[in-house]
């Protein structure tokens, strides 16, 4: 034992390197949200209900369990969700480490939208601590994702539903028919893609609305107060209907309404190159005249061209038609008629039972090609002066 007046010496506090003692409770938002679908089937639309892409948003602790921390620093943020169409789980996508009792966070992953996002401030454990759940819109906010979707798999199913309604897109129509007969399931993602997170791509055709400051506009289009916009016409006919016009024409703005003609047009080099980078045809061929009908100003087209669309058909070619509107009217067209009108054909042969007369099957403007209408049998000579050639793929 040591004797009385002996001194040992003294340990040196040491400070704990434990849990820090309080924890984030919770956090709110102190911007305001945005409007848009309230993607309940029904095409809804709910004022500040998500968050918008491309959009920056403050975040703020509100309360901890225990005071507050020694050092707001000392918290961190993350935003996590799950993907509601994969399933699979995004722990952070913040690509910067935050801290500190405020954030303010520019939402720019396009895969998050569609999906509640959780905005997260944590000290220790980020699975338990201050949590605020808040959906980000999709790329196109205000049109409603559960319709689209029924839409598209109506559209799957019988591929002729597809419709450009009151719009000029006849072509697009016509490619989107042509596609989701030869590949269904990528023409639904294609559309699904876009509206959801703004870009897609197929082949070698890609769409970014975040390339184009018009196809931004597009994306933002309210259709329950844009002007002139088709009412009657599907979500998933009228995204890529109008993204496509307006990305392909170099000269107008195109704005998916009623009552745009020249910027609405598609000319047969953007049907070709769209049946070679979008569907993936590799053996394409433009064979149609813009200011004459097809074998001359005077003549039209001749007996030889309608033997020609048939041989076309038989040996497997997807056949688009470029025609004036009196096709469908029984109208002989005068020598100044112009073509109008690109449409799909099924099927091209002469009539067995009236001379001077042909049996043409077609797609346009979501019509069945299986039901009878009553330009299925055409007079020689009203096809003669309306047809302006083809472009043929395969």
């Amino acid at each position: 034992m040591a004797g009385p007046g002996v001194i040992f010496d003294s340990k040196t506090p040491i400070s704990r390197k434990g849990i820090e003692p309080t924890q984030v409770k919770s956090i709110k938002l102190i911007s305001d949200l945005d409007d848009g679908a309230a993607n309940d089937g029904n095409g809804t639309i709910v004022e500040k209900n998500g968050l918008l892409f491309g959009e920056t948003y403050t975040f703020k602790v509100e309360s901890y369990t225990n005071g507050d921390p020694k050092d707001v620093n000392l918290i961190k943020w993350a935003v996590s969700y799950t993907d509601k169409e994969t399933g699979k789980f995004y722990k952070n996508v913040l690509k910067d480490t935050f801290t500190g009792d405020e954030i303010s966070i520019t939402f720019n992953d396009s895969n998050g939208c569609g999906n509640d996002l959780n905005i997260i401030a944590y000290i220790n454990d980020a699975d338990n601590e201050g949590k605020l759940t808040q959906f980000k819109h999709n790329r196109f906010r205000f049109f409603d994702r559960i319709k689209l979707l029924n839409e598209l798999e109506a559209r799957k199913r019988e591929p002729w539903r597809i419709n450009q309604d009151d719009t000029n897109t006849c072509g697009p129509s016509a490619i989107m028919y042509s596609f989701a007969k030869k590949d269904k399931e990528s023409y639904a993602t294609f559309i699904s893609d876009l509206h959801r997170k703004g870009n897609t791509q197929f082949n070698n055709y890609k769409i970014d609305i975040s390339s184009d400051g018009d196809l931004k506009d597009i994306a933002d289009t309210n259709p329950k107060t844009k002007e002139n916009f088709p009412t009657t016409m599907a979500s998933c006919d009228w995204i890529p209907n109008t993204c496509i016009t307006d990305d392909e024409n170099v000269f107008f703005d195109f704005e998916g309404n009623t009552k745009e003609e020249a910027s609405a047009m598609t000319v047969p080099s953007r049907m070709k190159m769209l049946s070679e980078k979008l569907l993936g045809f590799t053996d394409v061929t433009d064979n149609t005249n813009l200011y004459f009908r097809k074998t001359g100003w005077i003549w039209g087209s001749t007996i030889e061209d309608i033997v020609e669309l048939m041989n076309a058909k038989e040996e497997g070619y997807e056949v688009f038609l470029l025609v004036n509107m009196g096709l469908f009217n029984d109208k002989i067209s005068g020598d100044f008629a112009f073509p109008q009108h690109w449409i799909v054909l099924e099927n091209i042969s002469h009539a067995q039972t009236d001379s001077g007369y042909i049996d043409i099957t077609i797609y346009t403007w979501g019509r069945n090609p299986k039901t009878k209408y009553s330009y299925n049998k055409i007079r020689y000579e009203v096809f003669r002066t309306n047809y302006f050639g083809y472009v043929k793929a395969k």
